[in-house]
């Protein structure tokens, strides 16, 4: 490393520390000098100014740009799923079907959300919700007797994703619209390792290889703002942000998860696959 490096290093080092020691009034005022988001908690706040000063120096000099990691992923997929569920039965022991499959699609490139597939599943074991779980979920019964099958829904969501990575010559969408590379992110482990598990075994498929690996943006969120371990709820707390819409609807809670992810991705976080499905597990009894 030059001198000249060591010297940067130090600098952005030493920035570091001056942010640490101001007040919050200070940290938001210097934020709102440069245009940058002053909603959220000290730590949020510490961490927005941080990266907005490291990515001031990686795009003038190579050696701070090795500490700013680029994503490497073009879209992130925000996946809520809402199963069947009844207050009076054990998690432990209720086959959970999934009844909605809302997806909200976030480009990197701008931070903002691009587009949305939501579909309402049919459940196929048990196909009557319980009153429990059409409070919870506000889903009525209506709705669900006339939607389709999972593997139907599953089908057209992965033809949706396909045709986003394969624009036709004549498609004049923006380019932050085709899918390069997609990263699923879920809110915890649960939708993927339990309810998608859960399905692939009801209905005898093979466990979709796009969702094997992806980010569980809880354990993210944590790791980067230096907070502990929150629900959507909390996040958006630390982020200074309300929830919006109606809690447990799989399409408001995929909003939300998605402006989280916005927000991440604007204060310089990468989003990584920090979760792997064990296939194998999935049908064996």
């Amino acid at each position: 490393m030059s001198d000249e490096d060591s010297k940067l290093i130090s600098r952005l080092t030493k920035e570091y520390g001056r942010i640490h020691s101001i007040s919050t009034r200070q940290l938001k005022e210097e934020l709102s000098s440069f245009g940058l988001d002053t909603r959220g908690t000290v730590l949020v706040l510490q961490k927005r100014l941080k990266e907005h000063y490291r990515r001031v120096q990686s795009s003038t000099h190579p050696q701070i740009a090795i500490w700013h990691r680029k994503n490497p992923h073009s879209h992130y997929a925000i996946i809520d799923f809402e199963a069947t569920c009844d207050e009076n039965l054990p998690e432990t022991d209720f086959m959970h079907e999934i009844i909605e499959v809302p997806v909200v699609l976030v480009s990197t490139a701008t931070a903002e959300i691009i587009d949305i597939f939501h579909e309402y599943v049919k459940p196929k074991m048990c196909p009557v919700l319980s009153p429990f779980c059409k409070k919870l979920t506000g889903i009525n019964q209506t709705v669900i007797n006339q939607s389709r099958s999972f593997v139907e829904v599953w089908k057209d969501l992965e033809k949706w994703i396909e045709d986003k990575r394969t624009p036709s010559q004549t498609d004049t969408n923006n380019e932050n619209e085709v899918i390069k590379s997609l990263c699923f992110v879920t809110d915890g482990p649960w939708d993927f390792k339990k309810f998608l598990a859960k399905e692939c075994r009801y209905n005898n498929m093979e466990f979709p290889s796009m969702c094997v690996k992806f980010c569980n943006l809880r354990r993210r969120f944590c790791n980067y703002y230096g907070v502990k371990r929150v629900n959507i709820e909390g996040m958006l707390k630390n982020l200074g942000q309300e929830f919006d819409g109606t809690p447990h609807s799989g399409i408001s809670d995929s909003r939300n998860i998605a402006n989280i992810v916005c927000t991440m991705v604007r204060d310089g976080a990468v989003l990584d696959n920090n979760e792997v499905v064990d296939v194998n597990s999935i049908y064996t009894a």
